[in-house]
């Protein structure tokens, strides 16, 4: 466990190497959701209610559901397979003594410890500063239930790429073998 915590970390460590990456994701974040914001006060102008839902309402639903979105990037993992398949990269994750699973997940988990705690940030200073009350559930049951299932669909979309990212090397392997056969029996 004390290996995956250390992965975790030097990844996480890893992302502030591209601060200026870092900066333009925090600002392009809350320029989208200041966008949200121009638009929604247009819509909901002299209106308490749209279809049910107060401006706070759709506004606290638009912020959080943002940073969310804005955590899950798993999709880079079946995309790094594949690009060390193809650049014949992937064979230093065998050696090492982790799981190749565990290793991808870990990545991920630094990953997105990173870009939550900036996300959060994010979203703490756009409550703030626009004073918008975040609207929720006062049922605590159903707010550790989502919390639960935020949890469980990261881990989930990890897990889908990395599978991803085997199959790409299973096709590769498959590819590789029908046309090394084909060319040797020609």
């Amino acid at each position: 466990m004390k290996k995956y915590l250390e992965i975790a970390r030097a990844y996480m460590k890893a992302q502030l190497i591209w601060r200026a990456d870092v900066f333009i994701d925090v600002i392009l974040s809350v320029a989208k959701i200041l966008f949200a914001w121009i638009l929604w006060s247009i819509l909901f102008e002299g209106k308490e209610q749209i279809a049910g839902l107060e401006f706070h309402t759709m506004i606290s639903y638009y912020i959080i559901s943002s940073y969310l979105f804005q955590m899950e990037k798993s999709a880079e993992i079946s995309q790094q397979m594949t690009g060390m398949l193809r650049n014949g990269t992937f064979s230093k994750y065998m050696v090492i003594p982790v799981q190749t699973q565990g290793y991808f997940v870990a990545m991920e988990v630094g990953k997105l410890a990173f870009s939550s705690g900036i996300g959060f940030l994010a979203t703490v200073l756009w409550f703030c500063l626009f004073r918008i009350s975040i609207v929720h559930t006062v049922n605590w049951k159903i707010l550790l239930c989502g919390m639960i299932m935020v949890v469980l669909g990261l881990l989930f979309m990890a897990l889908l790429n990395y599978f991803l990212g085997i199959l790409t090397l299973k096709l590769w392997v498959n590819l590789d073998y029908l046309f090394r056969s084909s060319y040797m029996s020609v």
